[in-house]
């Protein structure tokens, strides 16, 4: 059977301490196990705040996996992970399908050629007959008037 590559997103609640949270990940893990994953990579990011609540909670513990397995296994994962009450969210994603469509849209990209420089054209006097007057204004000295002190 093809292995295709998958990465697994996974949120799971912040107020778990330190034990539970491992027990949690392990489960996790032993489920891609169970179904024939072969885990490559985990990522763990650590808590992070959510963008909006969620069950009412605000922050998250971030995690990451990269795996490779047959192409049922993320369904089956997913739902199991469903009735884990820890996990938050989570998001599955098909490697080899989204570096398909970014080679397909790099393909579709016009090629760039060299950039187009534009003449820079300099503003032209309205009319040749009206002479440009320049107004210069010399420095007039001001007398001030003499305080009490000075008389």
């Amino acid at each position: 059977m093809e292995q295709n590559k998958y990465e697994l997103g996974v949120i799971v609640r912040a107020n778990l301490d330190d034990e539970a949270l491992q027990n949690e990940m392990d489960r996790i893990k032993g489920l891609l196990d169970r179904f024939g994953a072969t885990i490559e990579k985990e990522d763990k990011w650590g808590r992070r705040k959510l963008a909006y609540p969620i069950q009412k909670q605000v922050e998250g513990v971030y995690t990451f996996i990269t795996y490779s397995a047959p192409s049922t296994t993320p369904y089956e994962v997913e739902s199991r992970l469903r009735l884990l009450e820890n996990v938050l969210r989570f998001l599955t994603t098909n490697i080899n399908e989204a570096e398909l469509r970014k080679a397909k849209a790099v393909k579709a990209a016009p090629q760039e050629s060299a950039p187009v420089v534009e003449p820079v054209v300099e503003p032209v006097a309205e009319s040749a007959e009206e002479p440009v007057v320049e107004t210069v204004t010399e420095p007039v000295e001001v007398e001030e008037p003499a305080t009490e002190q000075e008389a």
